[in-house]
């Protein structure tokens, strides 16, 4: 359903795009607005009407002193306060779900500007969090954080007030991530710019080279989706990309020429179900977008302070061309050992220290330690130095007509879907 709704949409902005460009107008600002209000139709269009949520323009609000610059388009709940004699509106950040920068033409000056401008949400809403003001007995559901982090690191996560339990590196990215569940969800929209994936990513790996060091540019400061024309820069922070840790490095900015109205649905949807705990029309589409290797990031705390290590895969224009938008999605495939103990969890909790899973162990990996990450890395299970456990819901653990045994969340219907299709 949601790639219907996409290529719907992408159809709608290209022809309106077009007819936008060949308008006879030499006024840069209202040429800006003309894309503005574009993107705005865009976004509306793709929001549940019954959610009763707004798209607007202005400021955001700490509710104190931090007024961030104007915004081009944000996605908004509740109520706001209009500044006088405009229809542009002051937003409180807790009652923002999405933030966009519109361009008609992203380059880099563009680029750069956006992530300035971008940053400040991140920031706003840090104040708010740590510094604010917040209702008595207001609770969040970080459980969202939990599976994320536990997919990403294979390793369970603590409940948040038992974080320092964790190394001071896993710390970091842990609260990172839960900052990622809580705030606005930030996008750049380019209608044109960059003419390749490769330009893209060149543009963002040359504003790091020459600005991006101190404080500023952590990972929280990155929007969640970069998109110029036809191609992408896309945050894998669980909303819903993600892939496990890499050598110790966060896979945490991606590449894409995926559909980009559906990589933008992908993250807007995401937000709203998590807010508002509602279920959007994903459907049981069985292709999944194309992220390519780009920036990787290593938490890093020297002297009590945290940062980060950034590591860029170069790929070459030739190897970025030759790779497909999107490939056909499957589930994982596993040994009969692996598949055993996550059949197990299905059930409970396995403790690794006890003498059977010991001897199981040696005997099909040859240690505790490897057939551990073996498990780990199915990207189902976690791992908290004692017990093994699930961090997957509604798992599906099969064997195909084939005798091969495979794993796969089916939330969705996906794996029916698939099961139905290839067999």
């Amino acid at each position: 359903m949601i790639k219907n709704v996409a290529e719907l949409l992408q159809g709608f902005m290209k022809e309106e795009a077009a007819k936008l460009n060949v308008y006879e107008l030499k006024h840069g600002p209202t040429i800006g607005d003309m894309y503005e209000g574009l993107s705005a139709d865009l976004l509306n269009r793709a929001i549940p009407p019954q959610l009763n949520l707004q798209i607007v323009d202005g400021f955001i609000t700490d509710g104190d002193e931090f007024l961030s610059g104007q915004m081009d388009c944000m996605l908004v709940r509740g109520e706001g306060e209009q500044i006088p004699y405009t229809k542009s509106f002051k937003w409180h950040v807790k009652d923002v779900l999405a933030v966009f920068e519109v361009k008609k033409n992203l380059y880099s000056k563009d680029l750069i500007n956006s992530f300035y401008k971008l940053r400040q949400v991140s920031e706003s809403y840090s104040k708010y969090l740590f510094e604010g003001e917040h209702k008595e007995n207001e609770a969040i559901d970080l459980s969202p954080s939990y599976k994320t982090f536990s997919k990403l690191t294979g390793i369970t996560a603590p409940n948040y007030h038992n974080r320092e339990t964790l190394s001071k590196e896993n710390e970091l990215i842990y609260t990172t991530i839960f900052m990622e569940q809580l705030m606005p969800v930030k996008i750049v929209l380019g209608y044109d710019g960059f003419s390749s994936e490769f330009g893209l990513r060149e543009g963002l790996i040359k504003f790091l080279e020459e600005e991006g060091t101190g404080a500023g540019y952590g990972v929280p400061a990155f929007p969640q989706l970069i998109i110029c024309g036809e191609h992408s820069l896309v945050k894998g922070n669980g909303r819903p990309y993600l892939s496990p840790l890499r050598d110790g490095y966060w896979d945490f900015m991606l590449s894409s020429k995926a559909n980009p109205v559906l990589l933008m649905l992908e993250f807007i949807w995401t937000k709203i179900s998590l807010e508002f705990d509602v279920g959007m029309p994903w459907g049981d589409d069985l292709e999944m977008e194309v992220l390519n290797e780009f920036l990787r990031a290593k938490a890093v705390i020297k002297e009590d302070q945290g940062g980060w290590m950034y590591k860029y895969d170069e790929l070459s224009k030739e190897t970025l061309e030759s790779r497909t938008s999107t490939i056909e999605w499957e589930p994982v495939e596993v040994t009969s050992s692996v598949y055993a103990i996550i059949h197990q969890l299905t059930k409970s909790d396995v403790y690794t220290k006890e003498p059977d899973f010991i001897e199981f162990a040696e005997k099909e990996a040859g240690s505790v330690s490897d057939f551990i990450d073996q498990i780990t890395s199915t990207n189902f299970a976690a791992y908290d130095g004692e017990s093994l456990s699930l961090n997957s819901e509604n798992l599906i653990a099969a064997v195909l007509p084939d005798g091969r045994l495979v794993l796969a969340e089916n939330n969705s219907g996906r794996f029916d879907a698939w099961l139905a299709s290839n067999y």
